[in-house]
């Protein structure tokens, strides 16, 4: 348990973080990770890969929470005044969709105009993530947010690796679409 506790759960909670951008469903989501770990671990054949295996129980977490969001915006979205207020997307000029990873960890400018602008624009792009799939969200956070290899990103969906650069490719394709609308 040890060897989760430490640097694969702080990767746990950034990976939670941006995937939810909510800061007591990512530590929640650990919590249930941490707890569904030492349950397991027991039987986890191969101790050296408890820290991979912890990031998919997270990230199955993650998922698992998107899809209960989804499933009350659809389910309370018509009663007026229940549905969740999504912020309004700032005006992303110039804005692609590579340009993802730099945007959710690039250092801040130092002239505040410049800082603003960045901050809107990285508003507005979680805001466009939000639109996705739950897998598509997940896989390009993975992919372009957390520098994961596509194989990784991959077996933490659960999924085959043609899947997972499915799930990427139509996901930025989707992603271009919805940042371009918005020029």
């Amino acid at each position: 348990m040890s060897e989760l506790a430490g640097k694969p759960a702080r990767k746990g909670y950034g990976i939670a973080y941006d995937l939810l951008r909510n800061r007591a469903e990512a530590e929640e989501a650990v919590q249930e990770a941490l707890a569904r770990a030492c349950e397991s671990l027991a039987d986890l054949r191969d101790p050296a890969a408890a820290p991979a295996w912890f990031l998919r129980i997270v990230t199955t977490m993650c998922l698992r929470t998107l899809r209960r969001r989804r499933l009350r915006r659809t389910i309370f979205g018509w009663i007026p005044g229940s549905a969740e207020v999504e912020p309004k997307p700032a005006n992303v000029a110039d804005t692609q969709a590579e340009d993802i990873a730099e945007r959710m960890h690039g250092a801040a400018s130092a002239a505040p105009n410049i800082a603003l602008l960045e901050q809107q624009q990285l508003g507005a792009l979680f805001t466009h993530l939000d639109k996705l799939s739950a897998q598509q969200r997940t896989a390009l956070v993975l992919r372009y947010g957390h520098d994961l290899p596509v194989g990784e990103v991959a077996e933490m969906l659960g999924v085959e690796l043609a899947t997972a650069k499915t799930h990427l490719v139509r996901g930025l394709a989707r992603l271009r679409d919805l940042m371009e609308e918005h020029r």
